[in-house]
């Protein structure tokens, strides 16, 4: 054995017999390798102190989870689809049966929209006490003739609803709408009563109507028709189909303290016709909406299921640029329809 060779193996000597004196911790020399063989093969080089055993690398961290995208709100309310939500029907002509004849027949006949047994509520615009020469109201007649056509396709019940800004009995009056409507088999009331057989609190999504009261009516219905009049109107320069929603709402007062531009589309966001049919016959063109004011005739009927689209037209048969009339523009803005009607699928008839 030559020198080098036994200081090797005193050396590994001490170090077994420190272990087992307890000077070293147990398995630095001793330890198993893989074939059972004393680790001292491994021990460090003599003049180099013993590393310190290596802790077993913690494993690695599952990679985080991609974070869910954050939901979409709730989108507004927009134009029905399916065959007829692109349509606009534009019927001439100064026969109210006609008219209405005619414009339901190119929308796909009232059994389109009517079944055996529904409910119909019909929303036109009585709401000042002027009779019908007057222009300011919807057509008693067009409406007389849209009930008996309801009623001949199988509707149980046509009601005919407003609520009007002024002495409600004094509009059922002097618009002839309650004696018309109940003439031709249906019913015609106005919502002036604030009660629970009228309306029923709902929650709105905009941010200028967070809640309001709405008509009890026309959530129960299974056709609902928006029957505006065009005309003149001193606050929003028209009232078509966008405006005629006010009158499901009992608190109107609060609407016009409020944003009314953006609080009219979030109304029509909110609950949106079935069928809307715009009386263009006669119309005030000033002093609205009470009147009396001068009267354009356009002797037209417009029936469609985009309400921003039927008032884009409306307003420019009263030679108003659409973009003009504020709360058409938010409507538009808004996703509620289409304000370039020439860009819908336009009848003319």
């Amino acid at each position: 054995m030559n020198r080098r060779d036994f200081l090797k193996g005193a050396f590994l000597s001490c170090l077994v017999w420190l272990e087992m004196t307890g000077c070293l911790p147990r398995g630095t020399v001793t330890g198993p390798d893989k074939k059972g063989e004393p680790a001292g093969s491994t021990a460090p080089p003599a003049g180099r102190p013993p590393e310190a055993a290596k802790a077993p690398e913690p494993p690695k961290p599952a990679e985080p989870s991609k974070p869910a995208e954050p939901s979409k709100p709730a989108e507004q309310s927009k134009p029905a689809a399916g065959p007829g939500a692109s349509e606009l029907i534009i019927v001439q002509g100064k026969d109210p049966v006609a008219l209405i004849e005619k414009g339901l027949e190119a929308m796909g006949g009232v059994q389109r929209f009517v079944k055996k047994g529904s409910l119909v509520v019909i929303k036109p615009n009585f709401s000042v006490p002027r009779a019908p020469a007057q222009a300011a109201t919807t057509n008693t007649q067009l409406v007389c003739a849209l009930v008996r056509k309801c009623l001949a396709a199988g509707a149980r019940e046509v009601r005919v609803i407003d609520h009007p800004f002024t002495n409600g009995e004094m509009c059922l009056e002097s618009t002839g709408m309650r004696k018309d409507v109940t003439a031709a088999g249906g019913k015609c009331y106005v919502l002036n009563t604030r009660s629970d057989k009228f309306y029923t609190a709902v929650t709105l999504a905009g941010p200028t109507l967070k809640a309001v009261e709405y008509s009890r009516d026309v959530l129960e219905a299974d056709f609902f028709v928006n029957f505006p009049i065009l005309k003149h109107h001193n606050t929003t320069r028209l009232t078509m189909s966008l405006k005629n929603m006010m009158g499901l709402v009992w608190d109107r007062g609060a609407l016009h303290s409020s944003n009314l531009h953006r609080a009219i589309p979030e109304i029509t966001a909110f609950k949106r016709a079935h069928l809307t049919i715009l009386d263009a016959t006669r119309g005030i063109t000033d002093r609205g909406p009470m009147g009396p004011g001068a009267i354009k005739e356009c002797n037209q009927v417009i029936f469609g299921m985009d309400p921003v689209a039927i008032d884009a037209y409306g307003a420019e048969l009263f030679g108003v640029r659409p973009g003009d009339v504020e709360h058409l523009r938010i409507a538009s803005d808004m996703g509620l329809g289409q304000i370039d009607w020439r860009k819908l699928q336009v009848t003319r008839v």
